[in-house]
């Protein structure tokens, strides 16, 4: 029989390695066949697609950037609602938010591009979407809304995140119990890495130069 933190940490890699897919990298070269690096901000995510190939790109490699995080955290919670309450432990609790974790960091730092990839704003998406259905929608909301005002992605995104996290912590009984400190905990640091990814952005915003929806990046 197979331990169950071997159980775990096997769909832990392999999330890894589906996080690490880059999804922009190969839309844009299957599309336009370039190397979506050498163009706009150099970023693999949907953003940098959607300027330098169409508006219809950025939905194609956003929609397969959340999905790659949300399908296999949806299906760890899905897995964690057929244990036994006899037999939660701390680590088969956090199964989900660790495999969250591992789609993110996957993104963020893919194996396949030496470690170096985008920002993870849709796979947080999809991540949250599986675990948080209420403050995925609060967040969503406010994405939508300091988009419409301000037209940053960066920014709307970091408020989303902010908004998603204080969702989670108000709606969440005892966020540093037994078997949810450690999905606080991931949460938080998966919000602080968001905020330090996309810190070249907060400075451009502040120096006037971040490109707004719809502008093409100088």
């Amino acid at each position: 029989m197979i331990p169950p933190s071997i159980r775990i940490i096997l769909p832990i890699i392999g999330t890894y390695l589906i996080g690490s897919i880059p999804f922009g990298l190969l839309v844009a070269r299957f599309v336009g066949g370039i190397d979506i690096r050498q163009h706009g901000s150099g970023n693999i995510g949907a953003t940098n697609v959607g300027r330098t190939l169409g508006r219809k790109y950025f939905f194609v490699v956003f929609i397969l950037d959340m999905l790659k995080g949300f399908l296999p955290t949806f299906f760890a919670v899905q897995q964690l609602a057929t244990v036994k309450i006899s037999d939660l432990t701390p680590l088969v609790s956090h199964a989900p938010i660790l495999v969250a974790a591992a789609a993110v960091i996957g993104h963020n730092f893919p194996a396949y591009l030496k470690f170096k990839g985008g920002k993870g704003v849709a796979t947080s998406l999809g991540v949250v979407l599986a675990i948080d259905v209420n403050s995925s929608l609060l967040a969503l909301a406010v994405f939508i809304f300091t988009l419409s005002i301000w037209r940053f992605i960066s920014l709307s995104s970091l408020l989303a995140t902010s908004a998603f996290l204080v969702g989670h912590f108000r709606t969440t009984e005892k966020p540093f119990g037994r078997l949810e400190w450690g999905t606080s905990v991931i949460m938080t640091a998966l919000w602080a890495m968001m905020i330090w990814r996309h810190r070249t952005n907060l400075k451009r915003i502040m120096a006037g130069t971040e490109p707004k929806i719809g502008q093409k990046k100088s």
